[in-house]
C-alpha cells in the first residue's frame, strides 16, 4: 500500500466541567469538540510538550556540564599525621 498513513487511535474520558468547556469554545468557533480537540487542542500540546523537552533537556545539559566539570576539579592534597607511637 504505497502512501497508505497509519494512525493511532485512543479513548478520552472527560469530565463534566472539562467537557463544558470545551464545548462552549467549541460552539464560539462553530466546530464540534471532536474537530476542537483534533484541530487545536492536541497541537497546542505538542507545541508545549516541545518546548517543555527543550527547556527539560537545556537543564540536563547544564547539569551534565557541571557535573563534569566538578569532577575534573582536582582535589586538595590532605596533610597526612603519623599515628602516635604507643609508649610502653
Amino acid at each position: 500500500m504505497l502512501g497508505a498513513t497509519e494512525s493511532s487511535k485512543f479513548m478520552q474520558s472527560l469530565g463534566d466541567s472539562a467537557y463544558t468547556k470545551l464545548r462552549k469554545i467549541a460552539d464560539d468557533r462553530d466546530i464540534t469538540v471532536q474537530e476542537l480537540i483534533r484541530a487545536i487542542v492536541i497541537p497546542d500540546w505538542l507545541k508545549m510538550d516541545e518546548k517543555q523537552d527543550g527547556i527539560d533537556s537545556q537543564s540536563e545539559r547544564r547539569r551534565k556540564r557541571i557535573s563534569r566539570s566538578r569532577a575534573r576539579t582536582p582535589t586538595l592534597p590532605v596533610a597526612a599525621m603519623p599515628k602516635p607511637k604507643k609508649t610502653r
